[in-house]
């Protein structure tokens, strides 16, 4: 997963970055709320853990932001030393996922971390096979996907590419957290490779409207694939 972390305490932010990296997500740490904003504006991530009390903007003002603003229900952890009945209850009511109390124990953040991913769909059910959105489905062992019940031909990077944005239909992704998921960390990529595949992947997979899903650019963002209301599939 990509994870997001508010935390202004250097020390903690680098140990909590380590234990989160550790299982394989990626993380970006920010010491500001405003700056943890102005990212979530351009970049897309899986899960938020938020201090509360952080300079300029706090971590319950962010998670104002993020339930106002953000096109998915982001899972939300708060991890912080306030641990008052009312404090807890407070920022539940307005949207957080978990709560946890400083001093953070390593393998229960992780629990906790999963345990949301799980809840949120964000992780592979072992035993699914096939995804269907209609009138696609998309074999996951076979790594092929039919269209109508015929096979489209797709390379592995198009077909990773139509599996990431099919389990995250309706949501905003990113071009550099497109390319973390489906290329991993290499260097010498950048988002015209996600710009190129995109375009295939559309031209390949006959996403319009007209088949009941649309694929479309997001100004400064990146790329949202969503069913289209009202268009039945024939």
């Amino acid at each position: 997963m990509r994870i997001a972390i508010l935390e202004d305490d250097p020390h903690l932010s680098q140990l909590l970055q380590l234990w989160i990296e550790e299982p394989g997500h990626t993380v970006a740490a920010f010491d500001r709320g405003q700056a943890l904003i102005n990212t979530l504006r351009r970049e897309s991530f899986d899960l938020l853990i938020l201090d509360w009390m952080v300079p300029d903007l706090d971590g319950e003002q962010v998670l104002e932001w993020v339930r106002a603003h953000m096109d998915w229900p982001i899972p939300v952890i708060f991890v912080t030393q306030r641990d008052e009945e009312d404090d807890v209850v407070r920022i539940l009511s307005k949207g957080a996922d978990d709560y946890l109390v400083k001093p953070v124990r390593q393998r229960e953040l992780l629990a906790r971390v999963e345990a949301l991913a799980r809840r949120s769909h964000l992780q592979q059910p072992k035993n699914e096979h096939v995804l269907s959105h209609d009138p696609y489905a998309l074999d996951i062992a076979a790594h092929t996907v039919s269209f109508r019940g015929e096979t489209v031909q797709l390379t592995q990077k198009e077909f990773d590419l139509a599996e990431f944005l099919f389990r995250n239909s309706g949501r905003i992704l990113s071009r550099d957290h497109i390319l973390e998921h489906v290329w991993g960390h290499r260097a010498g990529l950048n988002t015209r490779t996600v710009d190129t595949h995109i375009s295939r992947l559309r031209s390949k997979l006959h996403l319009s409207a007209e088949n009941g899903w649309r694929l479309t650019g997001i100004y400064h963002h990146g790329y949202r694939l969503e069913p289209v209301e009202n268009h039945p599939t024939q």
